[in-house]
């Protein structure tokens, strides 16, 4: 694989890797920080700090059998780490800001038609009132198309936790949405 090479060479001292390992990860890990924690700044200073360790630290690294894996395992440590979660900054739906932990590109973002607009909407709502936790699990499975062994690897649990976890997850989420669309029906 590509990628267990990239690892090889940052290994091996070669700059060029680390470049090639941050282009090819940065965009999912930056959306998962941003699931995390809200604070932009934050995730990227993570990332950042991430990938210098790496650097520094490259003559005894690991190679991983799961790259991105690795990777999320390292920025969750990273982002708890520097605080309790407790501390994260929180966005209120109260306030009328929406969650913005499912975010798309901006330039395919214009692009969306009103009806996936709305659709997206709604699910952010939803997503904005279930657990951190089961949000984490479903941008995991469902935008990360993580396999059920790499997200019990990332978040510490057994295989069978973690598929317990995205099915209540799912029921979770599926029950916002349905208080959602109840709530419409009413209001419309």
């Amino acid at each position: 694989m590509e990628e267990t090479k990239h690892w090889e060479n940052l290994k091996s001292g070669d700059i060029k890797a680390l470049q090639e390992l941050y282009n090819l990860h940065i965009s999912g890990l930056f959306k998962y920080g941003i699931v995390l924690c809200h604070d932009e700044d934050k995730v990227k200073d993570a990332i950042h700090d991430m990938f210098l360790s790496f650097w520094n630290n490259r003559s005894g690294l690991t190679i991983p059998t799961s790259g991105k894996a690795y990777l999320m395992v390292s920025m969750r440590r990273r982002i708890f780490d520097k605080g309790p979660k407790s501390n994260l900054e929180t966005i209120p739906l109260e306030d009328g800001h929406l969650d913005d932990r499912i975010t798309t590109d901006h330039e395919v973002q214009w692009m969306l038609s009103e009806e996936e607009e709305e659709q997206r909407h709604k699910m952010e709502h939803a997503m904005a009132r279930i657990s951190d936790r089961q949000r984490e699990i479903i941008h995991m499975k469902y935008f990360q198309q993580m396999e059920y062994e790499e997200i019990a690897r990332v978040m510490d649990l057994n295989y069978q936790s973690a598929r317990n976890l995205v099915t209540r997850a799912l029921a979770a989420l599926r029950k916002e949405w349905i208080t959602i669309f109840i709530f419409l029906m009413l209001w419309i």
